[in-house]
Parts: structure tokens; C-alpha cells; sequence
């Protein structure tokens, strides 16, 4: 018989919780404390995390539940407890091959971890035999009594009512000595799972835009009305809880000349806007991974009006003004993490007069190029990002089951 199924049977009812429905199966009630798990484990409450693993465990010892079980023991510092449930994964004839591959690459970071904090291990628990058997018990129920050092009752001898302080009726240790597991500090580094669904949990991301649309910038009659460009964002989500995040973005649009144009020597325009916003995300519960997103932001915008270049062949911007941005977007997240995210967005860009003219005898002033006015043009785009769930970009090391 399968190890674990042993040590599962051993805890059916050892913690069942009162309110729970009589309806519910074992099934269930195991199913519902891993997900309870999961989610204590994503607002770092480990300790909270791990029993609620060891209750789904203690009902239905399937080796999803021992290998969240071993990541929370894990952030909790629990070393040898954590190899000793990452272990009882890959002994688990029921444990898929990608199941197995993500439990040894946990088990080559723990000890590594170990290793590194002078934390002497005992050797996992994948062996055989009583006392491995016991190890896996204790981690999955460390109150079960043959995990505690128990008092015997004294010898029945007659002289010990008389005399109750004789050595032989002192009561003795029976159960054998309590386990006592190796522990060392929190992981330090990147978090080593992330959740099935990362929609939630990212940290930041990288993407590109392709825009176009219609507008107006400067003096009329100046500059084309048809705009098109590319964006390049960065998102950074400021409060997972509220979904509220950051976005740095460099955006470059080209505006063409307009045909009834009068100004000598002005022909196109080409923006390059440095700019900040912050967004709310909006998802349904219904569909997690279909998000709307509002955004407002402010730039600072470089202007190049003439499509001169300097010596080096290189596009010079010499007028400078204020911009924002407001748009409604809409995104796609898919993926095995749901990393990838396809979006389309509308929005506008709007700008203020050019605030400075160009020094003495390098350029036109603000009113020759035509830009001692403001303006704006809308635009639609389509889009994609790619999710990152550490400040690194290093992807976690496992996702939970």
C-alpha cells in the first residue's frame, strides 16, 4: 500500500473543524483547505498556510497537498520538514512527472538554502522503514502521539504506595524521544511559487504598443491630422488588494505634413514623450483574465518639427512642452501563469504650447514652427506585455498546486 495513503488514513477526522457541512466529503473538505492554504500563503502568512496543507493532508494525501505543504513549510524555514513532504511527492505513485520534476527542483533550493544558513539536515524523509514513516506522520500531524514524549504509568508494586519516591516507581519516557526537526530563517531571495492564476499576484511587466488615430497639434494648417506611433511601457503594481498600479512609458509619435501647408522649411512633426501614470485594473470574478483598465498620466514631451538632424545624422528635438494622457483599455491574459496579455485600448494625448524656445542660433522660435499652440489627437491601439512575478524579472521557482 501506497505510503501516503497510510498516513493520510492515519488523520482522517484528527482535525476535522466544527461548522463544516455534513454534506461535504473528505474530498471536498480537503479541497477547501488547500485553497485556504493557498491563499494564506499569498499574503505571506506561512504559519497559517501550513495547516491548513496538513489539514488537507490529514484527509486526502494526494501529493498536490504535500507539495504546497512542503513550499509553506519551506518559507517558514521548516528545512527537514519541508524535504520530508517534498519527498513524500516523488514516492507517490499517483504524482505526475511534472508534479515530481517541480518537487525536486524545490528540493535542490531548500537544501541549498539549508546549506547556506549552517543548517545541518537529517536526510529527508524518502527512505523507509519505522522511522521514516513516523517522520512523514509527524509532519503531516506533529500533536499525534507517537511524535510526543509520553510519561508511563509507575510499576505496579505493591511498596510504592509507601514509598512513592523509590526510583523504580518514578514514571519513564515511553514513545520514544520527541522528533526534533531542523529550522533555520525565512529564504532569503525572489519567492520560490506564484499563484496558478498570476493575474492577481504580478509584480511588473514590460510591453509594447502600436497606435494611430487623429488630431490636431500647434497652429492650424501647419501639421497633418493623422498621427501613428509605438509605446513602450513598463507596469508596476503599486497594491495587489485595490489592483492599483504605476506605469512608466516612452512613446514616439510622427504626424505628417499637412498639404496646405505655408511655413518654409516645416514639414513634419515627431514627439517623443517620457511619461508616468497609474492605473485601476477592473476584472470580473466571472472572468479573471479579462481585465479593463482606466489610466491617467502626464509627459514631458520632445518635439522635432522640422526633421532636421545634427551632424551625426541623428533627430534633433529642441522644443519642449507639456503633455497627458488618459485612456480605456481593455486585456487579455493567458498563458500557464497567464504571463502573456494581448490588449486594445482608445485614449487621448493632449499638449500644451512649447514653453521655451531653442537657444540663439539653433533653431526657429516656437511661433516660426508653429507650436506656440497647444493641441491633442486620439487615438485606438493594440498591444502586448509580458508579466513578471519578482522585482528581478526572475520567474518563481514553482507554482502551487
Amino acid at each position: 500500500m501506497n505510503r501516503l495513503t497510510s498516513v493520510g488514513a492515519l488523520f482522517v477526522g484528527a482535525s476535522i473543524t466544527t461548522g463544516v457541512a455534513s454534506a461535504e466529503t473528505q474530498s471536498e473538505i480537503a479541497n477547501r483547505y488547500n485553497e485556504e492554504g493557498k491563499s494564506a500563503l499569498y499574503v505571506n502568512n506561512y504559519a497559517e498556510a501550513t495547516l491548513k496543507f496538513q489539514q488537507a493532508v490529514a484527509r486526502v494525501a494526494e501529493p498536490k497537498y504535500f507539495f504546497n505543504l512542503c513550499t509553506s513549510m519551506f518559507q517558514e524555514g521548516r528545512f527537514d520538514e519541508s524535504i520530508v513532504a517534498c519527498e513524500a511527492v516523488g514516492t507517490n505513485e499517483s504524482s505526475s512527472p511534472e508534479l515530481k520534476t517541480k518537487a525536486e527542483k524545490l528540493l535542490v533550493r531548500i537544501k541549498g538554502e539549508a546549506k547556506a544558513q549552517g543548517v545541518a539536515l537529517k536526510g529527508g524523509g524518502g527512505g523507509s522503514g519505522p522511522e521514516a514513516e513516523r517522520l512523514r506522520v509527524c509532519v503531516v500531524n506533529p500533536q499525534d502521539p507517537s511524535c510526543q514524549q509520553q510519561e508511563a504509568p509507575p510499576p505496579p508494586d505493591p511498596t510504592c504506595a509507601e514509598n512513592p519516591n523509590q526510583p523504580m516507581c518514578q514514571q519513564a519516557p515511553q514513545g520514544g524521544p520527541p522528533i526534533q526537526f531542523a529550522r533555520g530563517r525565512a529564504p532569503t531571495g525572489p519567492s520560490v511559487y506564484s499563484a496558478v492564476t498570476p493575474e492577481n499576484f504580478y509584480t511588473w511587466t514590460l510591453g509594447a504598443e502600436l497606435f494611430g488615430g487623429g488630431g490636431s497639434i500647434g497652429q492650424e494648417g501647419v501639421y497633418g491630422t493623422a498621427a501613428f506611433g509605438l509605446r513602450i511601457k513598463g507596469d508596476y503594481m503599486l497594491n495587489r488588494q485595490s489592483r492599483v498600479g504605476s506605469q512608466a512609458y516612452l512613446q514616439v509619435t510622427h504626424f505628417d505634413e499637412d498639404p496646405n501647408n505655408q511655413l518654409s522649411g516645416v514639414n513634419t512633426l515627431d514627439i517623443i514623450d517620457l511619461g508616468i501614470g497609474l492605473y485601476k485594473e477592473l476584472c470580473p470574478r466571472s472572468a479573471p483574465n479579462l481585465c479593463l483598465r482606466p489610466l491617467a498620466g502626464v509627459q514631458l514631451s520632445l518635439m522635432s518639427p522640422l526633421g532636421e538632424q545634427n551632424e551625426f545624422g541623428e533627430s534633433v528635438f529642441n522644443y519642449a512642452a507639456i503633455g497627458g494622457r488618459l485612456e480605456l483599455g481593455l486585456q487579455y491574459a493567458f498563458g500557464y501563469r497567464q504571463e502573456h496579455v494581448l490588449s486594445a485600448g482608445i485614449g487621448v494625448n493632449f499638449y500644451s504650447a512649447v514653453f521655451a524656445d531653442p537657444p540663439p542660433g539653433e533653431g526657429f522660435s516656437r511661433m516660426e514652427v508653429g507650436l506656440d499652440r497647444g493641441g491633442a489627437f486620439g487615438y485606438a491601439g493594440v498591444g502586448y506585455t509580458y508579466r513578471f512575478n519578482t522585482p528581478l524579472g526572475r520567474g518563481p521557482l514553482v507554482t502551487l498546486e
